[in-house]
């Protein structure tokens, strides 16, 4: 991702977490900035940090500038709607409805985090009887990694189409059988754009994830063994195995944070369903589903005018 893409990406995830600023006096110690009554603490403004996704907090520890350009963003939103404010565009009809929007939206989260979140807990009780009773689950079948040089034959090639990609595939084997690098001549002959600038590298896979004749020569190949030209459809490949690995069965600990997750994200799921039926008796809930289907009901619907 580019610097300008990052930056901009960043810039925006803030601007909706800074937002909740807006409305604070709180009177905390190093405040960072101050427009009008509006306050932000440096605690804040690095907790709002931290709530980044991972690859976003990334991008602002190895650019600290962007930590003063998130600053003079905070400055110059609370300065805008300082002056919308005084000039009442929260009293506009479609800002009031955008509002209430956020408002729901902000008040349902939280509600769902003190009902839902904090009340859902896994036991390491239950993560085990659950591992005994599902070991299946955590079985991992045999994989192979392997590269590979793709010859590529366009769908209904004659057969002296078919005779030239095989001629190639099988002269490229015969460099690699001499001892030429695998790697490199992936890199300059294979078609697939995949893996190409990997070496023809495919990573680990197991049984189902590639095509039948592909799947057939792989699994069949020693470690370090090269194949003949293997037709598939999408023309003639040379594939190389790099390693292998025995079906196994994945130990407790090893899928231990895996199975709380499960387990957590199962008790949220039936407490939220729980919820939301115990909050519809209480509240009249209409929906009509109906205008779904109905044409029109999608703002680039081609029945629109101007529509091609």
């Amino acid at each position: 991702m580019k610097k300008k893409s990052v930056v901009l990406l960043v810039v925006c995830t803030l601007i909706l977490c800074f937002s909740n600023c807006f409305a604070k006096d709180n009177g905390k110690e190093k405040v960072l900035a101050q427009v009008g009554k509006y306050k932000l603490t440096l605690q804040e403004f690095n907790d709002q940090i931290k709530s980044l996704p991972p690859q976003l907090q990334m991008a602002v520890q190895r650019n600290p500038q962007l930590k003063k350009q998130l600053l003079d963003r905070w400055v110059q939103l609370t300065l805008m709607a300082l002056e919308a404010r005084k000039e009442n565009l929260q009293e506009k009809p479609n800002v009031k409805k955008r509002i209430e929007d956020m408002t729901n939206a902000l008040l349902a989260q939280e509600y769902m985090t003190e009902n839902i979140s904090d009340k859902a807990r896994v036991t390491d009780k239950e993560i085990k009887e659950y591992y005994e009773k599902h070991k299946s689950e955590f079985m991992q079948p045999e994989q192979v990694r392997a590269r590979h040089i793709l010859i590529k034959v366009p769908a209904g090639a004659d057969k002296t189409k078919l005779a030239e990609a095989k001629k190639k595939a099988m002269d490229i084997r015969v460099r690699l059988m001499k001892g030429e690098s695998f790697t490199k001549l992936a890199q300059k002959y294979s078609d697939d754009p995949g893996s190409k600038t990997r070496g023809g590298d495919l990573g680990y896979f197991s049984k189902g994830r590639m095509v039948p004749e592909f799947e057939k020569a792989a699994f069949a190949l020693k470690k370090g063994e090269i194949s003949k030209p293997v037709k598939t459809t999408f023309g003639y490949h040379i594939i190389k195995v790099e390693d292998k690995k025995p079906a196994r069965q994945r130990p407790f600990d090893e899928v231990k944070q895996e199975i709380r997750q499960k387990l957590l994200r199962q008790k949220q799921i039936k407490l939220r369903d729980e919820l939301v039926s115990k909050l519809k008796k209480k509240y009249p809930v209409k929906t009509n589903e109906a205008l779904l289907e109905s044409k029109g009901s999608m703002p680039n619907d081609p029945v629109h005018k101007g529509a091609k």
